[in-house]
């Protein structure tokens, strides 16, 4: 087909696929519904199945065919009804598809469609379409339509249309606002999905003009398919233009994909694959073996990102209010405990998983953010963080002790409530931030010190920490054996390395060692391809809704309950929580997901006794009392119960026993504390906390009072 088409051609070809549809009625009601409707939106498809050469001439030469399309739908109304009606094509062929950093000069003026993540959007503003003016000299109004970024106005009263024929130089004209037509306008941008990127590409992004009925349905994070026209617009360097020009889609139609993990494109034989893989009995093993097989152990903490990595599942209750399904998880351990190398595995091998550090975060660019920047024009645009793309995957966030405590405050609600709320520059909105979060921190000083409790140790306030579902301390203690093991697991994958470097430049030396599959080189390979399992991971979150079995309930439940009643003591008036709500919506949700890896709609008692063993783990890192007992307040206060006990015991012992100077030595105070079942070791530290915290000073040198 030639290159240029014929207008009135094209213009008939779109009245007959109307007529040959029989779209008519459905044009008048769409009409009539203005301003509620106001596009016709047609499947490219049936305009394929109905005129090859419609089809055609709409990807060559997408502007003059849409307009001529709706000039056919005008044809098609009443006098009576004359409302615009936008055409609107969806559904491109995946042929049509283009990747963001893919796009060409090629694609220029050509219709396309691709898919991204909405990263930045603007207010919605209006745009003016047709301008109408007055002349100063004579009154004389003329309508000037508005073909580019840039305010046109007449250059003189146009004689033939009855003005005077003056010049602008002569005369001046009056814009209308009232007379004139004005759309609405949006600009957004998106960026590439993570599945798209592989080795630490930066994903490219790209500028999205969206009109009328397109404009205000996304908001940063949502997941889009649009459909528009690939345009060009020149740079400036200063005055002076460039030959260089920036490219941008002109939206024509805007479509929410909601559907995350349906991203990926899964043939039958992925899926026939996944069914087998779930009948595998070891399927838990192997993809524990899976996930980061270059670090040596860790298995309990591996099983635990297992389930992170499927999740629970979202649940809407009857009353409105919403369950999330997502876990969380935080590391916490001394140097070189491979904390960051599990981080950035999980990142690479979630469906949908993004890496960053708290050091280099901030509040705004972990949730969001209200700027002023000259993507917006000079005005103020919505820019969506970490966790708002990464809704429905992952957040890998290393380093969280780092941040400020304001920075991390940010993260509460998002973690949560799963929603980020902007209330900013005049712009309100809640977004979206349904993410596991998996963050990792160093204890306080840097590495655990023996003899005090872990969970004093970890340096991040209890609102966050109660946040998360399992916590892990990693410690780096002298052990010959496991010493041992351990550096023979890290010389044998570096061998590994070696040996597949020297393979990649052709050295045959150890070839046979490859090519026999040895032992050295299975063990430090995954049971599952990391893209077979991500693979698996979709379909399973795409497929399996779990429901709790009775025993699985009678199973969690009787958990809780004995946790709880044990920790009230045999007058139930110790004080101490060894549970709340939330460890038990975490059981719930580590079973659901445990289903899940069975690709199963069933949660087992086999599930519930999953969950129940690792939350023990964690509780036993981090909530475990000197008398082999659990409290919660270890995460979730500020100590716990019998500590906090101790500390008001010597703060009262110092109240009533301090001198007329208003101070007590630290011998008289150890002696009494003595005799309170308080030992000297715990007094020296109980003192330091007090102080650490500002409830007692030292005036002196060994002798204390209280502020």
């Amino acid at each position: 087909m030639s290159k240029y088409v014929d207008q009135e051609y094209v213009f008939q070809l779109w009245q007959e696929y109307l007529r040959s549809r029989d779209l008519s009625d459905q044009i008048r009601y769409i009409a009539e519904s203005s301003p509620e409707i106001k596009s016709l939106v047609l499947e490219f498809n049936d305009i394929f199945n109905a005129s090859g050469n419609l089809a055609e001439i709409v990807l060559e030469q997408p502007e003059m065919t849409l307009k001529e399309g709706e000039v056919a739908i005008a044809s098609l109304l009443d006098p009576d009804l004359n409302v615009p009606i936008n055409l609107r094509i969806k559904d491109l062929y995946r042929s049509q598809w283009i990747n963001i950093r893919k796009l060409r000069a090629e694609d220029l003026t050509h219709f396309i469609a691709m898919e991204g993540i909405v990263r930045k959007a603007t207010e919605v503003r209006p745009k003016l379409l047709q301008g109408v003016f007055s002349c100063s000299s004579c009154g004389h109004e003329q309508e000037i339509v508005q073909e580019s970024f840039v305010f046109s106005e007449p250059l003189e009263c146009n004689k033939d249309d009855g003005g005077c024929g003056k010049r602008t130089g002569s005369t001046t004209f009056k814009f209308i606002p009232q007379r004139s037509r004005f759309i609405d306008s949006q600009k957004i941008e998106i960026q590439e999905i993570p599945e798209d990127l592989r080795g630490g590409d930066q994903p490219q992004r790209i500028s999205i003009l969206l009109e009328d009925d397109t404009c205000g349905k996304v908001a940063p994070g949502d997941k889009v398919n649009l459909t528009g026209i690939l345009k060009a617009k020149q740079r400036k360097e200063g005055q002076v233009k460039a030959t260089v020009f920036d490219i941008y889609l002109q939206g024509n139609y805007v479509k929410m994909d909601d559907q995350v993990f349906d991203e990926m494109n899964l043939s039958e034989e992925d899926i026939d694959r996944a069914k087998m893989l779930a009948k595998d009995p070891a399927i838990y093993k192997k993809i524990i073996r899976s996930i980061a097989p270059s670090i040596f152990r860790l298995d309990h903490i591996k099983e635990a990102l297992m389930l992170q990595l499927f999740g629970g599942v979202n649940k809407e209750f009857p009353d409105g209010s919403k369950g999330r399904g997502d876990i969380h998880i935080l590391l916490v351990g001394d140097p070189g405990t491979a904390k960051s190398q599990l981080l950035t595995y999980m990142a690479r091998l979630a469906p949908r998983g993004i890496f960053t550090s708290g050091k280099s975060a901030s509040a705004a660019g972990l949730t969001a953010a209200v700027i002023k920047d000259e993507f917006g024009e000079g005005r103020y645009t919505l820019e969506a963080g970490v966790m708002v793309l990464a809704d429905k995957g992952l957040a890998c966030i290393d380093e969280l002790d780092k941040m400020t405590d304001s920075d991390r405050s940010a993260m509460h609600e998002a973690m949560e409530q799963q929603t980020v709320s902007i209330a900013k520059a005049g712009i309100q909105s809640t977004l979206q931030s349904r993410c596991s979060v998996l963050g990792a921190a160093n204890p306080k000083q840097g590495r655990f010190r023996a003899g005090e409790g872990r969970h004093d140790q970890i340096n991040l306030p209890p609102p966050l920490k109660s946040r998360f579902d399992l916590i892990f301390t990693m410690t780096d203690e002298p052990d010959n054996k496991k010493d041992r093991e351990l550096a023979r697991s890290v010389i044998r994958h570096h061998r590994i390395g070696e040996i597949r470097r020297l393979s990649l430049i052709g050295d045959k030396t150890y070839e046979t060692m490859i090519d026999n599959e040895d032992p050295e080189l299975n063990e430090a390979m995954p049971a599952i391809d990391p893209e077979e399992l991500r693979k698996y991971v979709a379909y399973s979150k795409r497929i399996c809704y779990p429901i709790l079995t009775e025993e699985a309930m009678s199973e969690i439940i009787d958990f809780y309950v004995s946790l709880r009643e044990r920790s009230a003591g045999p007058m139930g008036d110790s004080g101490r929580v060894a549970l709340t709500a939330r460890q038990l919506e975490a059981l719930i949700r580590m079973a659901e997901a445990s289903a899940r890896i069975r690709l199963s709609n069933t949660v087992t008692l086999a599930d519930a006794k999953t969950s129940i063993r690792l939350m023990e783990t964690s509780l036993k890192d981090v909530a475990m009392t000197e008398s082999g007992d659990f409290d919660i307040d270890g995460i979730m206060g500020s100590g716990f119960k019998s500590q906090k006990d101790k500390m008001y015991e010597i703060i009262s012992i110092i109240r009533e026993s301090k001198t007329k100077e208003g101070r007590i030595t630290r011998s008289d105070l150890a002696q009494i504390a003595k005799d309170r079942n308080i030992t000297e070791a715990e007094l020296d530290r109980y003192l330091k906390k007090l102080q650490d915290e500002g409830a007692i000073f030292e005036p002196r040198s060994g002798e204390f009072s209280v502020l």
